[in-house]
């Protein structure tokens, strides 16, 4: 009786206490999460890290050959170099307006040399200094400047197989032929197709519509092309021609350093000729060219890869450069080659890579560009001193590539992407004005390409 008398009460006590915990649970479900904090939780400073953006898709077939379309029939030296400067959008830009300048543009030799000391630019941009019109394209397409640059990082081998393809179809509707005023030599080797300079030291830009392609593959990408230089006309029954020849002994070791292997997908580098403009740059494994982040300023990389493999170090660069009150955000680099005649033709059985540059023959400092002399005596590419220019607001953005103070709001392509104002350039801000781009095909200006030239 006693038992029954105390256990009924307990069981009454034990059957509150599970109601209470039952409704303890139901209360806690209904509760707002909060955060745990742990060990891993990130520090107070995050704030100053930009949020990792979205992977951007590689780009396909489609979409590779309409990119590199306006400049897939350039000579091979000249097109490793667009290449390789376009992963340097902002360089790019500052040796634009740089070179704009009819003072600049009128440097050779020494005097170049002693001028380009300041610019702390990649040596591939430098080397686009004795291509001005070619710089300016660059400049005022500034979306397409940048999103090659991205896709020859994320897919080199892509893009040169790209390249290719539209060098087979324009050799296939007849377009693509040696002829007197391209001043080069074409070569093919299987399925590829090299186009040299005739005379090393000199070149020939193409002029040329996408015409040039025959029909093209892909309706829905049309290929992009470049504003026809001002006065600039093609002769009858012809979709390319040629620019006046360019005479590039007078540029020094800015050129020659550098050309397109095509058997391995990379940018083959002359280490001699090289160490006479990169400054303290201790050069490539391999004599391959990889592309130097430090270079890169504030523009962020477009997929996750390439962020992994080089943006720690532009980050670093960048922040290294605010501190000590550099403009844009590059590590300057000293040291330097010289102009001399020793310097020039040094090492002439260093460098024997097999390469497209000479149709399989082996390319060697000094004898590959006929080595001699360039301006002796010359001083130091030294790359020192503060840029200023560029600046965040010239990263690009949007589709056509970085609103008004990138430039007027449309840095788009010419021709059937034109993408905005006839003109295409911009105004001052946007490094146009007089050399930005003016005329209806928006490349001209009084800079904008002079008289009608040569004709294929």
């Amino acid at each position: 009786m006693l038992g029954w008398v105390i256990g009924k009460p307990w069981r009454g006590f034990v059957a509150f206490i599970g109601c209470m915990v039952t409704a303890g649970v139901v209360f806690a479900q209904d509760m707002p999460t909060t955060p745990e904090l742990s060990a891993a939780a990130p520090p107070s400073n995050t704030a100053a890290v930009p949020p990792a953006s979205p992977a951007a898709p590689l780009l396909t077939e489609a979409q590779l050959q309409q990119l590199v379309a306006p400049i897939a029939l350039y000579p091979d030296p000249l097109l490793a170099q667009i290449l390789m400067a376009s992963t340097y959008p902002l360089e790019v830009v500052e040796a634009a307006r740089w070179v704009s300048v009819p003072a600049n543009r009128a440097l050779k030799g020494d005097a170049l040399a002693n001028a380009l000391q300041a610019q702390n630019w990649d040596p591939s941009v430098k080397a686009l200094v004795p291509f001005p019109q070619v710089l300016q394209n660059m400049s005022d397409q500034l979306q397409w400047t940048q999103d090659l640059g991205n896709a020859f990082l994320a897919q080199q081998a892509d893009v040169m197989t790209a390249l290719q393809a539209l060098r087979q179809q324009a050799m296939a509707a007849g377009n693509l032929k040696q002829t007197p005023q391209c001043r080069c030599a074409i070569k093919t080797s299987g399925n590829t197709i090299s186009i040299l300079p005739a005379e090393p030291q000199l070149a020939c830009v193409p002029v040329y519509s996408p015409a040039v392609y025959g029909a093209w593959p892909y309706p829905a990408y049309p290929p992009y092309s470049f504003p026809a230089p001002v006065g600039f006309a093609y002769e009858p029954g012809f979709w390319i021609g040629y620019a006046p020849p360019i005479e590039l002994a007078v540029f020094g070791p800015l050129w020659g350093w550098g050309w397109v292997d095509w058997e391995h997908h990379d940018i083959a580098v002359n280490p001699e000729r090289y160490a006479l403009v990169a400054g303290g740059h201790p050069g490539f494994s391999g004599n391959v060219w990889v592309h130097n982040p430090e270079h890169r300023g504030g523009v962020g990389y477009a997929d996750a890869a390439t962020r992994t493999r080089f943006d720690a170090a532009r980050v670093s660069a960048v922040s290294a450069a605010a501190r000590s009150g550099a403009g844009r955000g590059e590590t300057a680099h000293g040291g330097a080659g010289r102009f001399g005649a020793a310097a020039t033709g040094a090492g002439g059985g260093a460098f024997r890579r097999e390469a497209a540059m000479s149709g399989g023959t082996p390319f060697r400092a000094g004898l590959g560009f006929h080595g001699g002399p360039h301006g002796a005596g010359g001083p130091h590419f030294a790359t020192a001193g503060p840029h200023g220019g560029g600046g965040p607001h010239l990263v690009g953005g949007g589709p056509h590539g970085g609103g008004p103070r990138g430039g007027a709001p449309h840095f788009a392509m010419a021709g059937p992407h034109g993408g905005g104002a006839p003109h295409g350039g911009g105004g001052p801000p946007g490094g146009g004005g007089p050399h930005g781009g003016g005329g209806p095909h928006g490349g001209g200006g009084p800079h904008g390409g002079g008289p009608n030239g040569h004709h294929g």
